[in-house]
């Protein structure tokens, strides 16, 4: 089985207020607090106050954020579906 070809993922932040990322899959959950996105490299989770995302573009998978940005976590994407232990710890 041929390996999956990932897209390339950046993510540029300025001054912790302004924020580019590329290689978006999709937005999974949205607010003034959190932004959630799925990219080929695992979830993103963009913690902060007054947040507000720029619409994303689907052409070239990239989408713009601003406000005031306190953390980002990767959950990892691992490739492999949830055994029922870990579904039911979730």
């Amino acid at each position: 089985m041929a390996d999956k070809i990932l897209s390339q993922h950046t993510v540029f932040i300025e001054n912790r207020r302004n924020m580019k990322i590329t290689g978006v899959v999709q937005v999974v959950a949205y607010d003034e607090y959190k932004l959630v996105i799925k990219t080929d490299y695992g979830k993103m989770t963009v913690s902060g106050r007054n947040l507000v995302a720029g619409q994303m573009n689907t052409g070239d998978r990239t989408m713009e954020l601003s406000g005031d940005i306190n953390y980002l976590q990767y959950q990892a994407n691992h490739g492999k579906s949830e055994g029922g232990l870990a579904k039911l710890l979730r």
